[in-house]
């Protein structure tokens, strides 16, 4: 008889667990695999949203570990990280999952790496061999040095992992998970995202979401009031998401709530994953440095302009256009996405180099056949 393993994975933020709740669901169909969900950080954090919310009306038995992040510098990550893997540490002790699945590049991806590591517990990884501009390729990248099992979402991302020395066994190509939600699962309908925006469902709006970039947290504020200019000159509706609360997290904020009695802004500190993907393909153009630009937007052919250093290097659709932290080449980028009709006749014709929305029973299968053995937890380096 086949032993049913014990799968945990931790969400720290909204963005995680939108990406990652194909996978989760199609491990709790499975018969041979239980799902353990933990909440932490982000989703703790009311000033945020408190957006664990999501995940429990999703997955009501979650559990969180009792971690949140200060808002002011890069040691407030560090004294979080440290929180986080004591509480961690307890958590895993009691209840002894066989193999974490985690995603991505976040801190608290890479403290769970780090437990897991001295731990003895196998790793599964989402989203390894990506590439951008930022500290999140060398935490990524360590993320994938420690892990056991590799899930890339592009063949391009797996020979980067390959490179790294892995063994081709553990890497398997399963595309990117949330593909899966965008072709396979009903979205909330244009007059329900205009409703729900309070914004004229015959006009049209901006999607404007924009990170600090950790090597340039001194002018995160600045940077947003560079891009918020350039928006404010096209006089449409703007729909403002939250950045994460890194160094440089609070600067953003403020830029933003300058512009409160603005009544073409309308801001909001997080939404359900399901109806932000019916923002982002509502919108006539999505601004900012957000990864989901990249890989979720040539799905709905929407128009990214992508600003800065954050996704530098990372694979992208025809749809993007990158330009620096630059009034006019925004403006120009933004006026190109809303009035070329040549470009966006291209777009219409783009396909997403993501995935084709079955990464989720894809990962599910292969981690019900995995051996969890001293095979598994020895890794050898291929060079």
């Amino acid at each position: 008889m086949r032993k049913i393993k014990k799968i945990a994975y931790i969400s720290g933020t909204r963005a995680d667990f939108g990406l990652i709740t194909p996978v989760l669901k199609a491990i709790k169909k499975s018969e041979f695999l239980k799902l353990k969900i933990y909440t932490t950080g982000v989703h703790l954090m009311p000033e945020l949203g408190k957006t664990a919310k999501y995940v429990t009306s999703e997955f009501p038995k979650t559990e969180p570990i009792q971690a949140i992040f200060g808002m002011g510098s890069n040691s407030d990550t560090v004294q979080f990280v440290a929180d986080f893997i004591k509480e961690l540490t307890v958590k895993f002790r009691k209840d002894r999952p066989d193999l974490v699945l985690i995603q991505g590049d976040r801190p608290e991806t890479l403290a769970t790496a780090l437990a897991c590591t001295y731990l003895r517990i196998p790793m599964a990884h989402t989203h390894g061999g990506d590439k951008s501009g930022t500290v999140d390729d060398m935490a990524r990248h360590a993320i994938t040095k420690l892990s056991h099992i590799h899930f890339p979402a592009t063949k391009e991302a797996a020979e980067r992992i390959k490179k790294m020395g892995e063994e081709n066994w553990r890497i398997h190509v399963v595309g990117a998970p949330a593909i899966d939600v965008m072709l396979n699962e009903k979205l909330p309908s244009r007059k329900e995202v205009f409703k729900k925006l309070a914004i004229d469902s015959n006009g049209k709006f901006i999607l404007l979401i924009q990170h600090p970039v950790s090597e340039e947290v001194d002018r995160a504020g600045e940077q947003m009031s560079t891009t918020i200019e350039a928006v404010k000159k096209f006089n449409l509706p703007v729909v403002v998401i939250y950045p994460h609360p890194d160094e440089g997290g609070s600067q953003i904020i403020w830029a933003i709530n300058k512009e409160r009695s603005n009544p073409l802004f309308h801001i909001y500190p997080s939404f359900d994953h399901k109806y932000f993907l019916a923002i982002e393909r509502e919108a006539v153009v999505w601004i900012g440095n957000s990864s989901g630009a990249m890989i979720e937007s040539p799905s709905f052919k929407t128009p990214v302009v992508n600003i800065g250093t954050r996704q530098a290097g990372r694979q992208c659709g025809e749809n993007v256009i990158n330009v620096g932290h630059d009034k006019n080449e925004i403006f120009r980028a933004i006026n190109k996405s809303l009035n070329d009709k040549k470009y966006l006749a291209k777009l219409a014709k783009i396909k997403n180099p993501w995935g084709d929305g079955k990464t989720g029973p894809r990962v599910a299968k292969i981690l019900e056949n995995i051996n969890i053995d001293d095979r598994l937890l020895t890794k050898k380096i291929t060079y």
